[in-house]
């Protein structure tokens, strides 16, 4: 800093991993202060990308170590620029995808929390160097009018000259969409769970009790297992909580979980067991449920970590 605030003369500064004995706000501000003196030229060595994008740098040279030795491939810094606009439109940032091997891109954030959990534990996949990250908004991503959007995506995110990881895959809810717009979005790379909705692999009677129990300790008296099964088996009945447009007489007993909204069944357990005094809340217990399920039921699991096997093995 002395340097470049009292040199005379134009220099060259070489800065190795400024961000190593730096608060990132404070090396954010660094790259501030180093772009108000444009007269010196600047070489600087980094792996956050938190640099990068402050420093705005006129040239990037990518190093990577491959069999036994270290290449250097230049990237466009437009090419960056293009890319992080994509990475704006999905809702997440270059930090969240610096530096991994591949990226799973999931619906939300229950996802991004669930997915790790049960690719570990139950496919018992180790993640060494795979992302699992949600997008900002899938029903914009994902309805026809933007589906060419989805495919840009695709395409720009796997070149390989560029701070992103060369594979890239994605994984979302069918929810209520016909198979025809399913079918149109696999056919640009996307790939869907076979159940509607992430909450549809969760309804287990013993794990929601345990989590209401959990949360609802003003009870005098614990929901039970047979409370909750009694109330799933009600809703079965009744051919309640249905996904947007299926008719009654499409459901029967063999295909209920594929034609019902888990989070909607969820949500009415939730309020009806425990007088409206308990709101179900995605990102936190379906979590729980999921945390339960792995280590006490990870085969009632099991159907769903094989889809994300078989997501992860399709796009590496």
């Amino acid at each position: 800093m002395y340097i470049l605030v009292s040199s005379e003369e134009h220099r060259t500064l070489i800065i190795d991993e400024p961000q190593s004995f730096l608060h990132p706000g404070a090396a954010k501000k660094l790259i501030e202060t180093i772009k108000q003196f444009p007269q010196h030229q600047y070489f600087i060595a980094t792996h956050s990308p938190e640099i990068i994008a402050s420093a705005n740098p006129s040239t990037i040279i990518k190093l990577q170590y491959q069999d036994c030795e270290t290449s250097a491939s230049v990237i466009n810094p437009k090419e960056i620029k293009s890319q992080n606009h994509i990475l704006a439109e999905l809702g997440v940032r270059l930090s969240d995808v610096f530096g991994a091997d591949s990226i799973l891109w999931v619906e939300g954030q229950t996802e991004e929390k669930c997915f790790p959990l049960i690719l570990e534990k139950v496919a018992k996949i180790i993640l060494m160097g795979i992302k699992i990250l949600s997008v900002n908004s899938t029903d914009a991503l994902l309805d026809g009018k933007r589906s060419d959007l989805v495919f840009d995506i695709y395409t720009k995110l796997t070149t390989r000259a560029s701070l992103f990881p060369p594979a890239i895959g994605f994984i979302f809810d069918r929810e209520s969409k016909t198979e025809t717009e399913i079918q149109e979005l696999k056919n640009r790379g996307m790939t869907f769970l076979r159940l509607p909705m992430y909450e549809n692999y969760l309804l287990d009677s013993e794990a929601i009790s345990v989590t209401i129990n959990e949360e609802a300790t003003w009870l005098e008296i614990p929901i039970s297992i047979t409370q909750v099964q009694q109330h799933i088996d009600k809703i079965k009945q009744e051919k309640a909580c249905l996904l947007q447009g299926v008719k009654r007489e499409e459901v029967s007993d063999n295909n209920w979980l594929e034609k019902i909204h888990g989070a909607n069944i969820l949500e009415s357990m939730f309020k009806e067991l425990c007088d409206n005094k308990l709101e179900f809340r995605k990102t936190k217990h379906s979590y729980k449920l999921t945390e339960w399920l792995v280590e006490n039921k990870p085969n009632f699991l099991s159907e769903l970590a094989e889809e994300l096997r078989n997501s992860l093995n399709k796009n590496q």
